[in-house]
């Protein structure tokens, strides 16, 4: 503990200075209820309002400074009320008010950056960390010093609302970490706790990607592009009305060959040593290709709507999940999600809505483990080799099944009273199985045979989730705000989970609030890690416990210099328990297990400038400090890191964006003897022309301007770590109809 407060207390009073010296630039006035400037503005809006004796200009002049006056009003006490998000507590409420700490990126800014896929523009968010592994080529953030290949299994990922982790392995970004951006209207983020609104997997974060609709694109929008690495995007936007019915969606196609970078070792390079042969295809280079195809639909009529995403993506595996260079793998995910809902507001007291869901998740995974050539032991201990490597293809189907009935009452004026109900059937099915070996033990076979039946790599499995949640948000007084909430999850294959949750939001001062904040949640298991059997490697284990998460946070924000400047500070202290981590068992042989817990603190602030229409400049900086239960850092996380971005719009045709990306240096696993990864700084460069011919829109990007050569951290087998993209390039071209 001690050491935790020496190294808190500094980077913690740094930021509170750094904030507190613009707050003093500002005379503060604060308001006690129902006096001081704020009622004398209401009170000149009321007298200019009975005046209507001096015609008809000025009576307009009146109404424009009634309308003033109520926006001072409302604005004075919570500064954020023109930025309401829906993420924190399942109803529209004032970013500054919700009960948790909120980031919200918008299209605007989306584009600016020049990224082009979803998981990149989290790397911008406070707290997040992007990392790439080797296993499955994944690439997925890391929130808030936690940083594994399970990482994605902790941040609950929603679209338009929609619940989209896969059961099977837990995450979603094996999914939507391609995501298209030129469908996404903006993009809400907790960090922080949420199950207690959301249930499982809502750990450390929670996301809700909201998808451009008939108010934002009237027509359709046509784009295309072309980057590094032969990559081609191709993307259509679309929303109409026709009649009563509002008609929205996007088709996206995107292809590439993927990063090229060198792996000087793997793990195939320590088994030539070992029995003197030379199958290793190392040093060389990844296998990144992707081709991907994305279809999202959404129809709304009146108070109902029922919306629809297919994606495939078919991907190779980057290094492989034994380390190993081969080639010839290949990883294809088809998701498909169907939902029909109703939301209807009564009397403006009560409002229901009502869903129904479908979603099925359906992966194959032909992977070839180690390169043709390879020796490997079977269980007894004889080496064998493999002509044609060592070779399986896993198939398996996630079924969901679900409803959930929310509802919002409003009991007294300032209190919505939240009560919901939802049930989830998941059923594991259509699983299939070929190898060239056998699962059991490991010996080589003449050629891939079908063990399905008999030894299938993962378990037939049912899970049925009961839930019941309750909220209520209280306005206290016109400067305080409280809420209570609480969710109980009961599992069929696990038991359950309850997971309280409680803030305090306090206006303070004009345009400052104080949130105090705690909250819990947890992370089921996944199916992969409870019902994965008949591999000689890796075991699952049915009687694993869900991974728990209480978390304490206290935030400030401020706004000032006529809200031009907006500045949040806040430190955050996890305590996690039951960690599921995979342990040996034998020599060869691992298993799940619910082993070992971390405390994690941490500060996190950002600023904010608006200069003038489209010029701004954005900061934020990021300290945290995860340990194991000896007090040793947890690996793979950089203690020290932040964004810095300058906006600027030289005139209408032009924009150009300037971004950097900060990080620290980052510390291994206690059993790597390898020296800690070294601290990096990206620098990236957009540039937009618009206008010049009327609804065309042309935009260059530039990423890693300075080339820097840096890794994501790699198993011990890979010794030179995971390489990541040099200078890397995309220019885009679209249109409006």
């Amino acid at each position: 503990m001690t050491k935790i407060l020496k190294r808190a207390i500094p980077a913690t009073l740094l930021c509170l200075c750094i904030l507190f010296s613009f707050i003093s630039l500002k005379p503060s006035i604060i308001f006690a209820e129902g006096t001081g400037t704020l009622s004398t503005s209401v009170e000149e809006a009321k007298r200019l309002s009975n005046e209507s004796s001096e015609g008809m200009r000025k009576t307009s002049t009146i109404n424009n400074k009634i309308a003033m006056s109520e926006e001072i009003s409302a604005e004075a006490i919570w500064f954020g009320f023109s930025e309401e998000v829906t993420i924190a507590t399942r109803h529209e409420t004032p970013a500054s008010k919700a009960p948790s700490i909120v980031t919200v990126i918008t299209a605007e800014e989306i584009k600016n950056l020049g990224y082009r896929t979803f998981v990149e523009v989290l790397r911008t968010v406070p707290g997040f960390e992007v990392l790439k592994y080797a296993d499955f080529g994944f690439v997925s953030p890391s929130v808030r010093g936690i940083a594994s290949s399970s990482s994605a299994n902790r941040i609950r990922l929603m679209l338009n609302g929609h619940f989209v982790n896969n059961p099977l392995r837990g995450g979603a970004f094996g999914e939507f970490d391609d995501f298209p951006v030129e469908s996404i209207k903006r993009i809400e983020i907790i960090r922080g706790p949420g199950s207690a609104m959301y249930g499982e997997n809502a750990f450390s974060a929670v996301i809700n990607i909201i998808t451009k609709d008939v108010k934002d694109i009237d027509g359709a929008r046509v784009s295309s592009g072309y980057g590094s690495f032969e990559t081609y995007d191709e993307n259509i936007v679309f929303g109409k009305r026709y009649g009563k019915v509002d008609v929205s969606g996007m088709v996206r196609y995107r292809q590439t060959g993927g990063f090229d970078g060198i792996v000087k070792r793997d793990s195939q390079t320590a088994i030539d040593t070992r029995f003197g042969t030379s199958a290793s295809l190392a040093p060389g280079k990844v296998y990144d290709a992707r081709q991907e195809y994305d279809l999202n639909l959404k129809a709304v009529y009146k108070d109902f709507y029922v919306e629809g995403l297919y994606t495939n993506r078919n991907r190779q595996p980057f290094v492989g999940p034994q380390s190993a260079l081969t080639g010839g793998s290949n990883i294809e995910d088809n998701y498909v999600f169907g939902e029909f809902g109703y939301k209807k507001t009564f009397e403006e007291k009560f409002t229901l809505k009502p869903r129904v869901y479908y979603d099925q998740f359906d992966v194959d995974n032909f992977i070839k483990s180690f390169p043709d050539g390879t020796t490997i032991k079977n269980t007894s201990g004889t080496p064998h080799t493999f002509p044609n490597g060592f070779t399986a293809d896993a198939v398996v189907s996630e079924k969901v099944i679900g409803t959930e009935v929310p509802f919002d009452y409003e009991l007294f004026d300032g209190n919505i009273f939240t009560i919901g109900l939802e049930y989830r059937l998941i059923h594991q099915t259509n699983i299939r199985y070929f190898a060239n070996f056998n699962p059991s033990t490991n010996d080589p076979l003449a050629s891939m045979q079908d063990f399905s039946n008999t030894l299938p790599f993962i378990k037939t499995a049912t899970r049925r989730i009961e839930s019941i949640y309750l909220q209520d948000t209280w306005n206290v007084t016109d400067t305080v705000n409280l809420t209570l909430g609480v969710r109980h999850d009961k599992y069929s294959d696990f038991g359950g989970a309850t997971s309280p949750r409680s803030g305090l939001t306090w206006a303070f001062m004009k345009d400052a609030s104080l949130k105090v904040l705690y909250g819990e949640a947890f992370r089921a298991p996944s199916f992969v890690e409870m019902f994965t059997t008949n591999q000689p490697a890796i075991l699952g284990n049915e009687n694993l416990h869900p991974e728990t998460i209480k978390t304490y946070e206290v935030g400030l924000s401020y706004n000032y210099f006529n809200k031009h400047v907006t500045s949040g500070i806040n430190y955050f202290y996890n305590n996690i328990k039951d960690l599921i981590v995979l342990r040996s068992q034998t020599s060869t042989t691992s298993r799940y297990e619910n082993f070992g817990n971390a405390r994690v603190h941490g500060v996190e602030a950002e600023t904010k400038v608006d200069i003038s229409k489209g010029n701004y400049v954005f900061m934020n900086y990021t300290f945290q400090d995860p340990e194991d239960d000896n007090g040793r850092d947890l690996p793979f996380i950089a203690e020290h890191k932040g964004n810095f971005g300058v906006n600027m719009r030289h005139w209408k045709y032009i924009n150009t964006n300037l971004s950097a990306f900060v990080s620290g240096s980052r510390s291994r696993e206690s059993t790597d003897t390898r020296r800690d990864l070294p601290g990096y700084a990206l620098l990236n460069l957009s540039v937009i022309g618009k206008e010049f011919c009327k609804t065309m829109e042309v935009q260059g990007t530039i990423f890693n301007i300075l080339d820097k050569q840096y890794s994501d951290p790699g198993p011990a087998a890979i010794t030179n770590d995971l390489p990541r993209p040099g200078r890397t390039f995309f220019v885009g071209l679209s249109f409006q109809f």
